[in-house]
């Protein structure tokens, strides 16, 4: 069995260790967090483990005396047998008292050794929630546009990706947009980067407002942005970007799109989708403004 002292160092080695582990990446933490949940679970063992091997000390030693005891009771013994019998009893209950104390010390210190498990192992279960909370935060993050509110890249290309298996098993329609803020640099170097912050906001704003609640918007690069509509017709997905062009056009801080547009066909993967729509908004410079 370890010593206090070699449990309070073990507990601050996993503490440290637990520490250095929420400075790693997402992936590393939630790795964490289970290994949190590994330890708690092996603490709670070696708590229930301190707690029987007491038990059975105490019950080994009640069995002892009990056995002694019979023995004397049916065995007949003669008078010199009494004295010797009684110097032995003495030694014995001497010896009896001295592990009964040695006993009590080390069920105490099981009992304290399992709480402190208990204790330890509840904590661990807390850090392990808090990094999974926090996690699921920080992936939550991530995952938006910190500026527009759209999905940022990579979480989006991921979901986009997604979608495209959804339509071709089920055999739906999908329709990408590939939108291109007109302008971006120039206003940013005139008016400064607020300016053209206040641009993107208020073309994504547009999008949102003419496309569905479950439609995909994604910032894909600094003034560039897909967007994935589902069970849509190319014609009606090119009227609704028409919109947006002409709705900023006309806004008092006046601004400027551009978009290509494709829909999904047999076989296509989400890159030549994607690709399609960037080569017709090349392809045709005045589209959508």
């Amino acid at each position: 069995m370890s010593t206090p002292s070699e449990d309070e160092s073990a507990g601050r080695h996993r503490r440290r260790a637990g520490a250095a582990r929420r400075d790693q990446s997402p992936g590393a933490r939630l790795h964490a967090a289970d290994e949190r949940d590994e330890i708690a679970h092996t603490r709670d063992l070696e708590a229930l483990t301190r707690d029987q091997a007491s038990d059975e000390r105490g019950l080994t030693l009640a069995q002892r005396d009990a056995a002694e005891e019979h023995d004397n009771d049916v065995r007949p013994i003669s008078g010199s047998e009494v004295i010797w019998l009684a110097a032995g009893k003495r030694k014995r209950v001497a010896r009896r008292r001295a592990q009964a104390a040695e006993q009590d010390a080390r069920a105490a210190d099981d009992r304290h050794a399992a709480a402190d498990d208990r204790e330890q192992a509840a904590l661990g279960r807390v850090h392990a929630l808090v990094d999974r909370e926090l996690l699921a935060h920080a992936l939550a993050v991530a995952a938006s546009d910190a500026l527009t509110g759209a999905r940022s890249r990579a979480a989006g290309l991921a979901e986009l990706a997604c979608e495209v298996d959804r339509c071709r098993r089920t055999g739906g329609r999908l329709v990408i947009a590939y939108v291109d803020v007109i302008g971006l640099k120039a206003l940013n170097d005139s008016e400064g980067h607020g300016a053209g912050d206040g641009l993107l906001t208020r073309v994504v704003a547009l999008i949102n407002e003419r496309l569905r609640s479950y439609d995909l918007v994604i910032r894909v690069g600094g003034d560039e942005f897909v967007c994935a509509m589902s069970n849509i017709t190319l014609a009606d997905a090119r009227r609704r970007f028409d919109d947006i062009a002409a709705a900023l056009t006309g806004a008092p801080e006046a601004g400027a799109i551009r978009s290509g547009l494709a829909e999904l066909t047999a076989h296509e993967t989400t890159e030549q989708l994607i690709a399609r729509a960037d080569s017709e908004l090349i392809g045709n410079p005045h589209a959508g403004h």
